[in-house]
């Protein structure tokens, strides 16, 4: 049988109430009369028939309907609540009765008794309007209660008062309304009660709920929460720029950002929201879901540790700009002590003498090497230390280098050999003595940790796009001990070094291939460390330099005859240098070899000389208070001109 809507159902029963009474009492009439005509009594056989049909037609409604059905009748002798006339299969399943049973009982019976006086105000209100619906609960048979919604209809058929009562069963519904409150109360006691703020808006944007933890936060009371949260929250956020787009926006959720919120007692704190959409079930947004927390202590904490770091920072630039500006300072008395121990080794020594000034000079050396270093690494820090691109020839620099590294290795044992590209251009335009360092650093290390087998120095070029400009690649590869993997690019790190297997740490500053690495980002190129299979190190770097035409070279290639040297002439020689000590080197070294020295303190001294006597020579410091040497230079050369 297929579902029937109860208001379908009531007008059916109802119908077919009335059709069966009007039937019966037309039944009585006929019956009792005295003359049946044939005519008379076929229209009774057909209206008994009619009955039949109405009746059997009743009950299958009745008895074959999805829901419980009563009909009660009122005895105004007897119950208030009238007693069962009539029932369906429905009701006496659910309740767990007989039909028998069932007519036995009154409503009150099956009533779980609670709600009496509610009751009687719904038969009341049944008699007086003819229809109610309600809810109340049943209790079956074996004592378990069943929830119903109760559709009633009064009915008068044979001048008797009826009620038809068809019961839903609710349970299910119950039970999920049951889940939704307990849901719902978990969820609100865990948003009333959670440290951070959780909050609702509709689809306007405006807020339906804020959780009183925000009332515990700023301290406004939460009437002025809901007004609060729009203008210090919400009105910060990406949803309100971005309001006629709001279902777009489900792709980047969820959204954070950030907000100041001036409490109720005039202080300022620091939130942080994140938010969704709340969606319905066709995907149009209804609203958003936010929380937002406190994070003021964490903001502090953060601008103290970048005030920290930029504490750090400018205090860790300052000491490279002090060392960097204390160079020339710094670098000064060491070259006058070696100075000084180069003109006592042009004296008379004896055997002894002469091995105490060349440890001396040793040692001197590797301070000043250690000295530079230091140095060069705060100019690098402190960003002072510019390049000076000039035309240069690369293979000359190899040259050099293989033979200035030649008596630092045992030829028997290590072999230095150079390999250059034909395709690497003769003449490059760099900053060759930036190069050069970046060199002499790299095989520096590899003669270090090379006892036998090889050191290879590679270079290559690739062309580049850019008119001129050519990429060396630079590879120098030996057969050392080869470098820890744990280690690996942390030697580019300042003062990171490694042992060797017959010291526990090789002498140095641990600074030479931070140095590569700092010169080699100047000169946007790149550099990396690669341990090799067979045992050693390769370090490769590339540098990006421009071509060079050949000309300043060689017009630099008629060196000037060194006259300071030549013995067939005493010179007067002008030196223009501020440090005494320097002073009395120049002069120790130019008496020697038999000329006239004449010291100028600055280079204004040197100038008021030159107007009043002719110097031969003159040799000029280039850092120098009041004048400098370049400046002094070029005046000397204009006034020549």
């Amino acid at each position: 049988m297929s579902m029937t809507t109860t208001t379908e159902l009531q007008q059916e029963l109802q119908q077919a109430q009335q059709r069966i009474a009007e039937l019966e009492e037309l039944v009585a009439r006929q019956t009792g009369s005295v003359l049946i005509t044939s005519y008379d009594l076929s229209l009774c056989g057909q209206q008994k028939d009619e009955l039949t049909q109405s009746r059997n037609k009743y009950r299958k409604l009745f008895n074959y309907a999805n829901d419980a059905m009563f009909v009660i009748s009122l005895d105004r002798n007897s119950s208030n609540y009238g007693f069962f006339s009539d029932v369906n299969n429905v009701a006496c399943k659910r309740l767990g009765y007989t039909r028998e049973e069932l007519l036995q009982l009154t409503p009150f019976d099956i009533s779980d008794g609670k709600n009496i006086e509610y009751n009687q105000e719904l038969v009341a209100r049944l008699s007086k309007e003819g229809n109610a619906t309600f809810e109340t609960t049943y209790v079956k048979k074996n004592g378990t209660l069943l929830p119903v919604e109760i559709s009633a209809l009064r009915l008068t058929i044979d001048g008797k008062e009826l009620y038809m009562a068809i019961a839903r069963d609710i349970t299910e519904r119950k039970q999920a309304e049951e889940a939704l409150r307990t849901s719902e109360n978990l969820y609100r006691l865990l948003a009333d009660n959670v440290h951070d703020v959780i909050w609702t808006t509709d689809a306007d944007l405006k807020p339906r709920y804020v959780s009183p933890s925000f009332s515990h936060l700023t301290g406004f009371a939460r009437e002025e929460a809901l007004s609060t949260i729009y203008a210090k929250i919400i009105v910060p956020s990406p949803f309100l720029a971005n309001h006629a787009q709001l279902p777009s926006l489900a792709e980047q959720l969820p959204l954070h950002w950030e907000s100041e919120v001036l409490t109720a007692g005039g202080e300022t704190i620091w939130v942080e929201s994140i938010a969704s959409l709340l969606p319905e079930s066709s995907r149009r947004c209804t609203g958003i879901i936010g929380v937002t927390r406190d994070i003021t202590s964490r903001k502090r904490i953060m601008n103290e540790l970048q005030a920290a770091k930029e504490q750090a920072f400018a205090a860790n630039k300052a000491k490279s700009e002090f060392l960097a500006n204390m160079s020339h300072e710094v670098r000064t008395p060491m070259n006058g002590v070696l100075g000084m121990l180069q003109l006592l080794e042009m004296t008379e020594l004896d055997d002894e003498q002469h091995e105490y000034i060349d440890t001396a000079m040793e040692s001197g050396k590797s301070l000043l090497t250690i000295i530079n270093d230091i140095l060069d690494y705060a100019k690098i820090e402190a960003g002072k230390l510019p390049l000076t691109p000039e035309e240069f020839q690369i293979r000359e620099v190899i040259r050099t280098l293989i033979n200035s590294f030649r008596t630092a290795v045992n030829p028997h044992k290590v072999k230095l050999i150079a390999e250059v590209s034909p395709d690497v251009p003769e003449f490059l335009v760099a900053d060759h003595i930036r190069i050069r360092q970046i060199l002499y650093n790299i095989v520096g290390n590899a003669v270090k940790f090379t006892e036998r087998g090889e050191i290879r120095i590679s270079l290559d070029m690739a062309e580049l796009p850019v008119e001129n400009k050519v990429q060396l690649t630079c590879s120098i590869a030996d057969t050392g001990i080869g470098v820890p993997d744990n280690i690996g690019d942390k030697l580019f790190e300042p003062f990171t070094q490694i042992e060797s297997p017959r010291q526990k740490k090789i002498k140095g500053t641990g600074l030479g291939l931070s140095i590569v690495k700092q010169l080699v980002l100047l000169m946007n190129g790149t550099v990396n460390l690669q341990r090799n299979s067979a045992g050693g190190t390769t370090v490769t770097f590339t540098l990006l330099v421009d071509r060079g035409s050949g000309q300043s070279v060689k017009n630099s290639l008629a060196a000037p005859t060194p006259i300071l040297t030549s013995p067939s002439r005493r010179l007067s020689a002008l030196i223009v240098e501020d440090e005494q000590i320097n002073q009395q080197i120049l002069q120790a070294i130019l008496l020697k070899l038999g000329h006239r020295p004449t010291v100028a303190e600055n280079g204004y001294a040197a100038l008021d000389l030159l107007e009043s006597r002719h110097f031969d020579i003159v040799l000029m410091d280039v850092q120098m208070p009041e004048l400098d040497g370049l400046e002094t230079t070029r005046i000397i050369r204009n006034s020549h001109d």
